[in-house]
């Protein structure tokens, strides 16, 4: 059975998801979960320690599989569609869950006037894959499938750019769109995407 930590972290996620972080007070959450108000005070010492363990999960759960470098490299010499296939398809299955959705709706709408959800975004999400993208194609350049005079930040921006501009379109352009719908869409889409990208910078065998 789900202990009230966990309760009221699940609640918070659902709520915040829905009417935003300013619109929601602990009250509100302690009245959802079925306990007082102070409460939620032996678990969380404020409404933004429950966002910080909601960013700290969202991480968490986006990178605990994540492929290291040297993997990558084993990965490259398949082919980078083998690569690329393999890691889009543990993002979608991550993606997937239903609180994961959530949360990436959150981080997404309060980006615009939440300064910490803000600076997360900067540096936790865009800025961490933009770099994680830029060594890899350094790698590749290495290796020689990509062309050495190609920029690896630009690449790389235009890379996670396109994927991000999916997330926005979905979570914010669209909302409400059916997330079934959506990622059915995202595999395509990206794939496609990566496939002009990369043809435009491969060496030529």
């Amino acid at each position: 059975m789900i202990n009230n930590k966990d309760r009221i972290f699940e609640v918070s996620v659902d709520l915040f998801s829905k009417h935003g972080y300013d619109g929601v007070s602990i009250r509100q959450i302690a009245s959802e979960v079925g306990i007082k108000e102070s409460s939620i005070y032996n678990h969380y010492k404020s409404k933004e320690a429950i966002l910080d363990a909601i960013l700290d999960y969202y991480i968490y759960e986006m990178t605990k599989e994540e492929i290291p470098v040297s993997q990558a490299g084993k990965n490259l010499d398949v082919s980078f569609d083998y690569f690329y296939k393999t890691g889009l398809e543990l993002y979608k299955t991550k993606l997937s869950e239903d609180k994961m959705m959530k949360i990436t709706r959150i981080i997404l709408i309060e980006s615009y006037h939440n300064e910490k959800i803000r600076n997360f975004v900067k540096t936790a999400i865009v800025g961490y894959a933009v770099e994680g993208w830029v060594e890899l194609f350094d790698l590749m350049k290495k290796k020689g499938l990509i062309r050495k005079d190609c920029d690896s930040k630009q690449l790389a921006e235009s890379f996670y750019y396109y994927g991000l501009f999916l997330l926005i379109q979905h979570f914010i352009i669209n909302y409400p769109e059916d997330d079934e719908k959506f990622l059915n869409e995202l595999g395509p889409k990206s794939v496609k995407h990566m496939n002009l990208l990369f043809n435009s910078v491969k060496v030529s065998e």
